[in-house]
Protein backbone atom coordinates (compact mmCIF):
# COMPACT_ATOMS: atom_id res chain seq x y z
CA UNK A 1 0.00 0.00 0.00
CA UNK A 2 1.54 2.89 -0.80
CA UNK A 3 2.13 5.98 1.81
CA UNK A 4 -0.81 8.38 0.40
CA UNK A 5 -3.12 5.47 0.34
CA UNK A 6 -2.15 4.85 3.74
CA UNK A 7 -2.66 8.53 4.81
CA UNK A 8 -6.35 8.76 3.09
CA UNK A 9 -7.05 5.54 4.91
CA UNK A 10 -6.15 6.94 8.50
CA UNK A 11 -7.95 10.38 7.43
CA UNK A 12 -11.26 8.43 6.94
CA UNK A 13 -11.00 6.16 9.72
CA UNK A 14 -10.41 9.23 12.18
CA UNK A 15 -13.40 11.12 10.65
CA UNK A 16 -15.48 8.33 11.06
CA UNK A 17 -14.39 7.77 14.56
CA UNK A 18 -14.89 11.70 15.10
CA UNK A 19 -18.81 11.11 13.71
CA UNK A 20 -19.44 8.07 15.51
CA UNK A 21 -18.44 10.02 18.67
CA UNK A 22 -20.50 13.01 18.23
CA UNK A 23 -23.51 10.80 17.89
CA UNK A 24 -23.63 9.87 14.02
CA UNK A 25 -24.77 6.05 13.16
CA UNK A 26 -25.85 4.04 10.13
CA UNK A 27 -28.52 2.19 10.08
CA UNK A 28 -30.48 -0.64 7.46
CA UNK A 29 -34.09 0.34 7.67
CA UNK A 30 -36.44 -2.21 7.06
CA UNK A 31 -39.74 -1.24 6.73
CA UNK A 32 -41.26 2.53 6.68
CA UNK A 33 -41.40 5.40 4.82
CA UNK A 34 -39.87 5.19 0.67
CA UNK A 35 -38.67 8.04 -1.25
CA UNK A 36 -37.99 8.91 -4.71
CA UNK A 37 -35.10 6.54 -5.32
CA UNK A 38 -37.10 3.78 -3.84
CA UNK A 39 -38.03 1.72 -0.97
CA UNK A 40 -36.87 2.47 2.77
CA UNK A 41 -35.00 -1.13 2.80
CA UNK A 42 -33.20 -0.12 -0.47
CA UNK A 43 -31.10 2.64 1.30
CA UNK A 44 -29.02 3.00 4.18
CA UNK A 45 -30.30 5.70 6.70
CA UNK A 46 -27.52 8.02 8.36
CA UNK A 47 -29.12 9.45 12.04
CA UNK A 48 -28.01 11.16 14.42
CA UNK A 49 -28.05 8.79 17.96
CA UNK A 50 -30.77 9.80 20.43
CA UNK A 51 -31.65 13.97 20.18
CA UNK A 52 -34.42 16.07 20.74
CA UNK A 53 -37.40 14.46 19.10
CA UNK A 54 -39.33 17.18 17.43
CA UNK A 55 -42.84 16.73 15.84
CA UNK A 56 -42.62 16.32 12.12
CA UNK A 57 -38.83 14.83 11.93
CA UNK A 58 -38.28 11.73 10.84
CA UNK A 59 -36.97 8.85 12.72
CA UNK A 60 -35.87 5.54 13.34
CA UNK A 61 -37.87 2.71 15.16
CA UNK A 62 -37.18 -0.31 16.78
CA UNK A 63 -40.11 -2.18 16.65
CA UNK A 64 -41.31 -5.44 18.45
CA UNK A 65 -41.38 -8.61 16.39
CA UNK A 66 -43.11 -9.77 14.08
CA UNK A 67 -43.25 -6.07 12.46
CA UNK A 68 -40.12 -5.41 10.31
CA UNK A 69 -37.49 -3.34 12.37
CA UNK A 70 -35.77 -0.66 11.79
CA UNK A 71 -39.01 1.19 10.88
CA UNK A 72 -38.22 4.63 8.91
CA UNK A 73 -41.07 6.70 10.50
CA UNK A 74 -42.55 10.24 10.97
CA UNK A 75 -42.64 11.79 14.49
CA UNK A 76 -45.93 12.74 14.95
CA UNK A 77 -46.39 13.54 19.02
CA UNK A 78 -44.01 13.35 21.78
CA UNK A 79 -44.88 12.39 25.00
CA UNK A 80 -42.85 11.73 28.42
CA UNK A 81 -42.62 7.90 28.34
CA UNK A 82 -44.29 7.25 24.44
CA UNK A 83 -43.77 8.70 20.97
CA UNK A 84 -46.48 8.41 18.27
CA UNK A 85 -45.16 7.61 14.86
CA UNK A 86 -46.46 7.28 11.36
CA UNK A 87 -45.26 5.39 8.38
CA UNK A 88 -48.13 4.42 6.52
CA UNK A 89 -51.66 5.41 6.99
CA UNK A 90 -51.88 4.45 10.53
CA UNK A 91 -50.40 6.13 13.67
CA UNK A 92 -49.13 3.77 16.53
CA UNK A 93 -47.27 4.77 19.84
CA UNK A 94 -43.78 3.52 20.58
CA UNK A 95 -41.88 3.84 23.88
CA UNK A 96 -39.46 6.68 23.56
CA UNK A 97 -36.35 4.08 24.29
CA UNK A 98 -37.43 2.60 20.83
CA UNK A 99 -36.59 5.32 19.03
CA UNK A 100 -32.56 4.79 17.76
CA UNK A 101 -32.64 8.76 16.28
CA UNK A 102 -33.24 11.80 13.48
CA UNK A 103 -32.61 10.84 10.09
CA UNK A 104 -29.97 13.33 8.49
CA UNK A 105 -29.79 11.41 5.16
CA UNK A 106 -30.65 8.72 3.19
CA UNK A 107 -28.09 7.08 1.21
CA UNK A 108 -29.51 5.44 -1.72
CA UNK A 109 -28.92 1.76 -3.50
CA UNK A 110 -26.65 0.70 -0.88
CA UNK A 111 -29.44 -1.04 1.32
CA UNK A 112 -30.26 -3.63 -1.43
CA UNK A 113 -26.32 -4.79 -1.57
CA UNK A 114 -26.89 -5.31 2.17
CA UNK A 115 -29.97 -7.07 1.79
CA UNK A 116 -28.19 -10.08 -0.85
CA UNK A 117 -26.01 -10.58 1.83
CA UNK A 118 -28.72 -10.50 4.76
CA UNK A 119 -28.06 -7.70 6.66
Amino acid sequence: MSSSAKKITAGVLAVLVILFSLGFRVGHAQDGLKNALGSAKSGLVVYKNKPSFTVGSKVLVKLDAPAPSPLLAFMMGNKAETVEIQAGTTVQSVKSSQVYGTLIAVIPFLGSILSVVGL
